[in-house]
């Protein structure tokens, strides 16, 4: 998340790797002279003990502290957002990120194209790589091993997924494309999300420091005038801002999450930065009293940000403009000279963790994902041990990796074949003894980790009570008790699953039978969305959101054991609830396709008149199309209406969804219990619940409504099996396994209202 090279003033000649250095692969834009190219040449004969590159006392006089203070700043609250929750707006530390990282790198291109008449790209990006690559790599290997081990099956290979799009710089885009995909929405995030932000940086550096070569390349030939290249530049980077805004303001109402990752919605916080470095002689010339009033004014507004942006608005357009503002005028303010009076920015604490804020960035997620599968319950205890590890990683980290790799010689041009000797041989040297403290250390963490994180089991429910074969035949809800029951009061995981979890989560829904009836696109042919006897003497409808996909094989079995009475449709669309009005849903294509869907699927409804039509939807809070919030009440008097369209009164079964399960991509793992994915009935589905079971829906109609809570929960505790079949593959959704199970049960409820 840091410049490739350290913050420094305008001044300044950074990233220099020796006084001298050659440059093989540079582009000029201007024409020296002979002299002026003999006097760059390096002379041969210099001492090779005197390079100060791989030293840890090269100059840093010029580096600017406020900068620091920021990284501090920015690093802190997205950490703090992500382990407390607070504050709401703490993402936006990706943002400040953003802007100092253009203001930074365009800064020091500038400044080396107005000194020497060229860019060197050999020395931008091997100054880049440096920085960014050493602990990035790091720290991906022992997520993924960690994963391996600690992890389940499904979530291991996708952290190792992510992590392989992550170290090529891709990874904001697969996690774009996972947030858009409706079956995998509800998997955790990735222990190296935040890698999708070192993704956008990386993609837009592949492409500006080129830009900026051939806009100074055509300026410097056709105009002497000093400073019009710089302009001329900045008028780019604006219009690079103007349409990179505008079309993020536009994909953050159409596509929320599309926005948040993509490059496109996120380049003109990086150009910002790069107007700012434009513009950074004229800033220079502000008076102090000026720069001291703006320097509390932008620190005054990233806090503002930080409380008054939070998840439910539109982000990054037009929200990030707030903290990508305030940042800006941080970064003005300080041009002229040092910002002593900026105290918050500028003490010895806030400069230090901002000279450490990379490496803090880059284990915090990682930590913070480890630790909430070693310790599931959420105490204070744990906050203290995650912001411990989080601090005692990233310090080793920093000395063991982050600092030394950077001043190394690596990636620093060509040498002599002694010279490159002597400068790795001074580098050991200097970073020795380094490198076996910052070894200790990790001996040290590795050992008080292990006696923290200790496994966590809750205290085991007592057994359940057994049940006679007589209960089991006339209710088969009994025996599906009896197994839940069991479930709940299970210390250890079963090993006779079938599927297993791991199965059961990495396939989904593919192996339901009526997927492709609830897919985008066209309405599906309804006579392969059928099951039973075409000739049936009974017709029945499934209709509704995936809820109603994962019930679909549970109808698919009570038809095939119907002996030819029932003929029953599954069909709907996933994320596309069954309602008047249209609830949003970020996966690909269902708000575009579900209008249509829930029309055509009416139509048919309406001439086949069948007996009996189940709906079953979310049981969710959710917005409209134009993300306003919908409340429970609203929801189901818009079901309520939406079914009033089949003029099927009396025939309609409103079927309750299981209540939401447990995250196990969480809960679920080789270090944990199975009572650690037990999850109780939320609020939000008891009152759906009660809304639709309440005689003012269903009395004066003639419907009904079938409770879930028999063949999902025992006592209010929902577990992540029953028996030997997985209930779910995900928080919500039931395993088409586990549908299969309780198809007796569903059908046993309808005959106890006299349905079938």
């Amino acid at each position: 998340m840091n410049a490739g090279i350290g913050a420094t003033r305008p001044g300044a000649h950074p990233g220099a790797s020796r006084p001298n250095a050659t440059r093989i692969v540079t582009i000029r834009t201007t024409t020296p002279s002979a002299d002026t190219a003999a006097a760059a040449r390096p002379p041969r004969t210099k001492p090779p003990a005197r390079i100060p590159a791989a030293g840890p006392d090269a100059p840093n006089s010029a580096r600017r502290r406020d900068i620091q203070g920021l990284r501090a700043i920015a690093v802190l609250a997205v950490i703090c957002d992500h382990v407390l929750q607070w504050p709401t707006g703490g993402f936006a530390g990706v943002d400040i990120f953003f802007v100092i990282s253009g203001f930074l790198i365009t800064g020091i291109l500038l400044r080396e194209h107005e000194r020497t008449g060229r860019i060197s790209l050999r020395s931008f990006y091997g100054n880049r790589l440096r920085r960014i690559l050493p602990s990035a790599a790091v720290v991906l290997v022992v997520t993924t091993a960690l994963g391996y081990l600690l992890f389940n099956q499904t979530r291991a290979l996708t952290t190792a997924w992510d992590a392989v799009s992550s170290f090529f710089f891709s990874a904001n885009w697969r996690f774009a494309a996972i947030g858009t995909d409706y079956f995998n929405a509800l998997a955790p995030a990735s222990a190296v999300q935040h890698y999708w932000s070192l993704s956008v940086e990386e993609q837009f550096y592949l492409v500006w420091p080129w830009l900026m070569i051939l806009v100074l390349f055509a300026v410097t030939r056709r105009s002497r005038t000093p400073g019009s290249g710089r302009w001329t530049v900045g008028v780019v980077a604006t219009v690079i801002v103007a349409a990179s805004f505008g079309y993020a303001v536009w994909e953050t109402a159409t596509n929320p999450t599309v926005a948040y990752f993509s490059t496109f919605s996120r380049a003109w916080e990086l150009g910002i930065g790069a107007i700012l470095a434009v513009a950074a002689p004229l800033a220079a010339r502000m008076r102090a009293a000026l720069r001291a009033v703006l320097g509390w004014a932008g620190l005054a507004g990233i806090l503002a940000s930080f409380v008054l942006i939070s998840g439910d608005l539109a982000f990054p357009g037009p929200w990030a403009a707030l903290p990508v503002a305030a940042t800006a005028v941080v970064l003005l303010a300080g041009v002229g000279g040092p910002q002593r009076g900026l105290f918050p920015l500028t003490n010895p604490v806030s400069v230090y963790l901002g000279n450490i804020s990379y490496s803090l960035y880059l284990w915090h997620l990682p930590v913070l994902a480890f630790a909430t599968v070693l310790l599931p319950e959420p105490t204070l205890q744990r906050t203290l041990i995650i912001l411990g590890t989080i601090l005692a990683v990233s310090v080793t980290s920093y000395y063991l990796v982050e600092q030394p790799f950077h001043r190394s010689p690596w990636l620093r041009g060509p040498r002599l074949a002694g010279e490159r000797r002597a400068a790795w041989r001074l580098w050991r040297e200097t970073f020795g003894a380094q490198f076996i403290l910052s070894a200790m250390s990790v001996v040290v963490i590795v050992t008080i980790v292990a006696v923290s994180f200790q496994p966590h089991s809750a205290p085991a429910a007592p057994p359940a009570a057994p049940v006679t074969d007589a209960q089991a035949a006339v209710n088969p809800e009994a025996g599906l008790q009896a197994d839940l029951a069991a479930a709940v009061a299970a210390t250890t995981w079963p090993n006779n699953l079938s599927p297993s979890l791991d199965e059961a989560m990495g396939r989904t829904s593919n192996d339901n039978p009526a997927r492709e009836c609830f897919d985008i696109g066209d309405t599906p042919d309804v006579g392969r969305c059928t099951w039973g006897a075409d000739d049936a003497p009974h017709q029945m409808y499934l209709v509704g959101d995936s809820e109603a996909l994962s019930y679909a094989p549970a109808f698919k079995a009570i038809a095939e054991a119907s002996a030819g009475q029932w003929k029953i449709t599954t069909i709907g669309l996933y994320g596309c609830r069954f309602t008047e009005v249209l609830v949003a849903n970020e996966g690909a294509g269902v708000m575009e396709a579900c209008p249509q869907r829930k029309a055509d699927i009416s139509d048919r409804i309406a001439a086949d008149a069948p007996q009996l039509v189940v709906v079953a939807n979310a049981f969710a809070e959710g917005q409209d199309a134009n993300r306003a919030p919908l409340s429970v009440a609203a929801i189901v008097a818009s079901t309520l209406a939406e079914t009033a369209g089949y003029n099927a009164a009396g025939t309609i079964v409103y079927l309750a969804p299981p209540p939401l399960g447990a995250e196990l991509g969480r809960c679920y793992s080789a270090v944990s219990s199975p009572q650690d994915c037990n999850a109780p009935v939320g609020a939000v589905w008891q009152q759906f619940a009660a809304a639709l079971s309440a005689p003012s829906a269903t009395t004066a109609t003639g419907d009904h409504f079938i409770d879930s809570l028999a063949f999902s929960c025992s006592e209010g505790i929902c577990p992540a099996f029953a028996g030997t079949t997985p209930t779910k593959y995900d928080t919500v959704h039931m395993t088409p396994a586990y549908a299969e199970k309780v198809a007796p049960a569903i059908r046993y409820a309808l005959g106890a209202l006299g349905l079938m």
